[in-house]
């Protein structure tokens, strides 16, 4: 069955999602065991990297990519144009995700090559 998850997941996937070292090795793990229990992967995105700060105006503020889209084989196989925005962090915290169906960019097939 297809099945597309968007939205604020509240955990990051990479160490390099989020701006500040203070990374939770343990937790990525974790997510990456649900994400591969449940067959779903991340779509990517286009866009600004990071979709959540702490909105503290300091010297250092923390910026995060917590929030995606996952999908498994089936919807990429009903989708195969679908395109991922992540939009501008303006009013509130998180920034908007936009998920274009229909995109009229096409990606480009890829084809598996092994070479002996």
């Amino acid at each position: 069955m297809p099945m597309l998850c968007m939205g604020d997941l509240n955990e990051i996937l990479y160490p390099h999602e989020k701006s500040s070292p203070n990374v939770n090795y343990g937790r990525i793990s974790t997510f990456h065991a649900f994400l591969k229990d449940c067959g779903l992967f991340d779509l990517g995105y286009n866009g600004p990297a990071y979709t959540w700060t702490n909105k503290r105006y300091t010297s250092k503020p923390v910026y995060e990519r917590i929030d995606r889209c996952l999908a498994n084989s089936f919807w990429c196989d009903m989708f195969p144009n679908a395109n991922i925005y992540n939009l501008p962090i303006i009013l509130r915290d998180h920034a908007p995700v936009l998920t274009m169906l229909h995109s009229k960019f096409k990606r480009p097939k890829s084809y598996f090559k092994f070479e002996n």
